[in-house]
């Protein structure tokens, strides 16, 4: 059966294409077959509307992929025996392995599983690549009744099935035939050095065979057993393609370093020089990146390089960032496992930075409330002071507003740093204000304005003896006061 190329593409990422300079003769020679198939005129941009703006897939024969480039270098392999591979043969997969079989697929594992097998970890996620495409593979699962989720992904060529309480995720190998530093053009091969060639970085392009065969094309075996992190061929090219793989690089290079862990400066370059191209990466895929960074491994160091490389900006953080605060947050909370909003807040100095950096980086709710929470009320603390009374109505109150405030005062407390508090506050139960306004019905006849000022006074009383005064002494002062309520 002919293998044919399979390209997918919106209107509106072609149009980009066609006014910005990365649409060069060579990219509209790969492009116009497909925008010709449309009715739609490349020397003009009004027919560009015509492209429907669903995402449409397109066969077009443009001659057999074949089956290894003439370029490609003779890969490194390696045999990989190992308990923690064998063990990835659960029955679940080795169903999904026969299937990829009976019809001649290439099936291999590929990017951080392989990784972590030649670390010596378990793999938390089972990555796969094939030579199937997304129609051979979707047809092939339903033709054995195996389930089909995430649909979603089949446009990006991943199929995943679930087999039993299994997922597997598997792509179709492919390459990037045009980019804009966002989204791609996206040709199927059956050419695995292709793929590898256009994976971020060298120790994620790895394959490995279903008889433990490590394929290596970039020498990235070398440098996942060195720990050094390096773009896969010219650092430009990979960062132009898709500029989310500086946080990419940063994120390894948290992940794979020791300390004293030392970047490459060329690479550094590379990120400085081309950085202010994730001003325009989807804020949603920035955070994704990011939260990964600040849950991992050097990242005082890290922040630093990228306060360096002008990337916080990028991420909606201020130009000017004091990250001496930084470190000091981060070393006196890093024992107590703080949310990683609580260390960004930080380099946070108002609402405002909080608000500005909001509208670069979606986060979620929670997020916001702890930043906005520990901007609030940071300043409170003072060394000289015995703050345990401070901070006890400060959650009370915080209570009293919003029960779902207690996490997010409790990352105040990892913010303070101090151990005798944090341990004061772990074992800390809240007191709970004894009275509600139905009483006040039923007791005085009380009703609308005149109920929330006495509980409201009632409330403060109950603070002033330090939590102590139950339901009937605030009755009591409540009905000594009574006039004043009733005048108001």
């Amino acid at each position: 059966m002919e293998s044919r190329r399979v390209l997918f593409f919106t209107a509106s990422f072609v149009k980009r294409l066609i006014s910005s300079n990365l649409f060069t003769l060579s990219a509209k020679r790969t492009v116009y077959p497909l925008v010709h198939r449309l009715g739609a005129n490349l020397n003009t941009k009004v027919q560009i509307h015509e492209i429907p703006s669903k995402l449409e897939r397109l066969h077009v024969g443009m001659g057999d992929v074949p089956q290894l480039s003439e370029n490609a270098t003779k890969p490194v392999i390696i045999k990989l025996q190992s308990p923690l591979f064998t063990n990835l043969f659960t029955d679940e997969f080795r169903f999904v392995q026969h299937l990829f079989e009976k019809e001649n697929h290439e099936l291999r594992f590929c990017g951080g599983a392989v990784r972590d097998l030649l670390l010596g970890k378990a793999p938390h996620d089972l990555d796969l690549a094939t030579t199937a495409t997304p129609t051979e593979m979707i047809e092939m699962f339903r033709k054995n009744d195996v389930r089909l989720i995430c649909e979603n992904g089949w446009s990006h060529g991943t199929v995943t099935c679930r087999v039993e309480e299994q997922n597997f995720e598997i792509t179709t190998l492919r390459i990037d035939r045009v980019t804009d530093g966002r989204r791609a053009l996206v040709e199927y091969t059956k050419d695995w050095y292709l793929d590898a060639s256009r994976r971020d970085l060298t120790c994620n392009s790895l394959f490995l065979t279903m008889s433990g065969n490590v394929i290596d094309y970039f020498n990235g075996i070398s440098d996942v057993k060195d720990k050094k992190v390096r773009f896969v061929g010219d650092p430009a090219l990979r960062i132009q393609e898709d500029y989310l793989r500086i946080l990419r690089y940063f994120r390894f290079f948290g992940r794979l370093k020791e300390e004293p862990a030392i970047p490459d400066e060329s690479t550094l370059q590379e990120i400085t020089k081309y950085g202010s191209g994730l001003g325009g990466v989807a804020g949603e895929r920035k955070w994704v990146e990011f939260t990964m960074i600040l849950n991992g491994r050097l990242l005082v160091l890290i922040m630093k390089m990228m306060y360096r490389c002008g990337i916080l900006k990028q991420l909606g953080l201020p130009e000017q960032v004091d990250l001496e605060e930084f470190e000091n947050v981060y070393n006196r909370s890093k024992h107590f496992s703080p949310n990683h909003m609580t260390l960004l807040t930080s380099i946070l100095k108002d609402k405002t930075d909080l608000d500005h950096f909001m509208s670069v980086i979606k986060c979620s709710r929670y997020e916001y409330n702890v930043a906005k929470f520990i901007i609030e009320h940071r300043a409170l603390y003072r060394p000289d002071k015995d703050m345990i009374s401070v901070y006890v109505d400060l959650l009370v109150d915080s209570y009293k507003q919003d029960k779902n405030l207690v996490n997010v005062f409790m990352e105040l407390m990892k913010y303070i740093g101090q151990a005798d508090i944090m341990d004061y506050f772990t074992h800390f139960n809240i007191p709970t204000f004894p009275l509600k306004g139905g009483i006040l019905k039923e007791r005085f006849g009380m009703k609308g304005k005149p109920v929330g000022i006495a509980i409201n006074f009632a409330f403060q009383k109950w603070k002033e003896s330090r939590y102590k005064l139950d339901s009937e002494a605030l009755l009591q002062l409540i009905e000594n006061n009574r006039s004043d309520f009733v005048k108001k």
